[in-house]
């Protein structure tokens, strides 16, 4: 059971909460929204054990029966809501029979009740509506965590309902810190540098095999692409500070739109389970047509 203390990459929403529990002011709703892999959903189930730990109240322990259940799953106080079926969907079958019935009941045996739902992209289009209600008038010791990776495709009137919090993607060095990989910053490095020299025709780097090398050097796809844009975003801002004249000026607008491209294929990847092999050769294709000026 992972505590908000050990945390790791996420200060500010960790801070955020941390405060929030120390004031005894936990927010009724609250959107977690950040790249896959990235911890938000790690940081839902810690709050979760904050506020119904037995042992540390506030915090979490990782030992007693409440933190032990809750990451086994099985606190009655702690529902979480998965994707379902081939759809992959949570349908408002799931909102009736788990959420709605407790509402109108205090929490079994914890200080708090939570609903923490995994993508909350996924809400069935009735099943978010279902929630507005909720969401809206929570009882008294409710709270509901929705993760998601794409903010932008929820319902006006869930995000408008919810506390939101950003997730950053993981540094390089403590993904490859928190999957026991010594090697993971090593390949991550060497996958951007690959996809660097595939998209601007570096000589000896093949363009379908710098996709391929990126697919499988991590298992999440996304927290790669994301460090690809943010290098990208980070070239563009200094190339703009160090501007003289319109060609510099081009080669910065260059560079941000290849950034754009980059976090578009990304969600392409994440959100409409496009093939990532295939989504990264076709990137590497427009970053191809779109060269970036020299210096």
């Amino acid at each position: 059971m992972t505590v908000l203390a050990q945390i790791r990459g996420q200060d500010r929403p960790v801070a955020i909460l941390q405060r929030a529990l120390a004031k005894q002011r936990v927010g009724h709703a609250y959107l977690f929204t950040g790249p896959a892999s990235c911890g938000k959903f790690t940081t839902a189930l810690a709050l979760a054990a904050a506020l119904c730990c037995e042992r540390r109240p506030g915090e979490g322990c990782e030992a007693c029966s409440s933190c032990e259940r809750i990451e086994a799953g099985h606190h009655p106080d702690v529902q979480i809501l998965e994707r379902e079926g081939a759809a992959q969907i949570v349908p408002i079958e799931t909102i009736r029979r788990r959420v709605l019935p407790q509402l109108g009941h205090p929490p079994h045996e914890g200080r708090a009740r939570l609903f923490l739902i995994e993508e909350a992209g996924a809400l069935q289009t009735a099943a978010a509506n279902a929630l507005l209600k909720a969401l809206e008038e929570p009882p008294p010791r409710t709270h509901f965590v929705l993760c998601t990776t794409a903010a932008d495709q929820l319902l006006p009137t869930i995000r408008s309902r919810c506390q939101r919090l950003s997730f950053s993607a993981l540094p390089a060095d403590v993904r490859a810190e928190l999957v026991g990989d010594d090697d993971g910053a090593a390949r991550a490095e060497q996958a951007i540098a690959e996809l660097t020299g595939a998209s601007r025709r570096a000589p000896g780097i093949d363009l379908h095999a710098a996709a391929a090398a990126a697919t499988s050097a991590r298992a999440e796809v996304s927290p790669l692409l994301f460090a690809f844009a943010q290098r990208l975003h980070d070239e563009a801002s200094r190339a703009a500070r160090a501007a003289t004249d319109a060609a510099a000026l081009g080669r910065a607008a260059a560079l941000a739109r290849h950034a754009e491209l980059v976090l578009d294929t990304e969600a392409a990847i994440t959100n409409n389970n496009a093939h990532a092999q295939l989504a990264l050769e076709s990137l590497l294709y427009r970053l191809r047509d779109q060269p970036i000026p020299t210096a």
